[in-house]
């Protein structure tokens, strides 16, 4: 088995079968499973998958397990040498895992593979980054950030001023498509569970890179990425308390926003 992909869903039944069909539709060449963990949907997403995708692995949560937790569930039955963490707001292209794996099998010294997204409209998505730092924060989680959009403090962390044109060694990137080397993962789970949403991306990057292997954005892969991003609406909800309380774990977990790798 080449790829195991794991796709986290909750309450995005019509997301999650348009994804789902597209990676059945656009994955010719390489032996994969698809596992979808449910988080105690009440669209009927359950009910969906299985009448649609019958031939796919489904594990169903009688509650939100937060997504940390659920992609762990999904990897423990596994059995891929890479693992893509696919998001159902995100769509494959044709090719696009055969070119990542292609690309793994190259460079055994990347434990991460980030792919190029991009927004519905074909537009570049910012979606590799630069550690946090307290500056970093303060423009991105308060409102001077709506005032300063385009301060170099966001630009310097969403690196906003490189083309995104080349193979390049970042920080971390976005936990919504993201290809891992199984062997980097050393039979662990993927992302620490204490964090129930946002920071598992970060997190996971950051341990895999002070252990030694790359985190590569590689543009040669492409994906849409619809990004709901719910932590963005409004100026309290659900997920900016998630997240807001997943930075705190992550500070005190390293001491810090911006940890040194050696």
């Amino acid at each position: 088995m080449e790829l195991s992909i794991i796709v986290v869903n909750y309450n995005t039944a019509s997301l999650v079968s348009s994804c789902l069909a597209c990676i059945t539709e656009n994955i010719h060449d390489k032996a994969f499973e698809i596992i979808v963990v449910d988080n105690g949907s009440m669209d009927g997403s359950c009910r969906l998958i299985r009448e649609r995708f019958s031939a796919l692995c489904l594990i169903e949560n009688v509650e939100n397990l937060g997504f940390a937790r659920a992609v762990n569930q999904g990897f423990r039955l596994s059995r891929g040498k890479y693992l893509l963490i696919l998001n159902p707001d995100v769509t494959l292209t044709s090719g696009s895992v055969e070119t990542a794996i292609h690309f793994l099998d190259g460079h055994p010294e990347v434990g991460v593979l980030l792919p190029r997204l991009l927004n519905p409209d074909g537009s570049l998505q910012f979606s590799c980054r630069t550690f946090y730092d307290f500056s970093t924060l303060l423009f991105r989680r308060t409102p001077l950030g709506k005032f300063f959009p385009h301060h170099r403090i966001i630009r310097k962390h969403l690196m906003m001023d490189w083309d995104h044109e080349d193979v390049q060694e970042v920080d971390w990137g976005l936990g919504a498509c993201m290809f891992l080397r199984r062997e980097a993962l050393k039979g662990q789970d993927i992302f620490d569970e204490r964090f129930f949403l946002y920071f598992e991306d970060v997190d996971i990057c950051f341990r895999l890179k002070k252990e030694g292997w790359k985190v590569v954005y590689y543009p040669g892969v492409a994906m849409i990425h619809a990004h709901l991003r719910q932590s963005g609406k409004g100026i309290f909800n659900r997920a900016k308390w998630e997240h807001f309380k997943s930075l705190i774990k992550f500070y005190f977990k390293y001491r810090g926003f911006r940890p040194r790798i050696s």
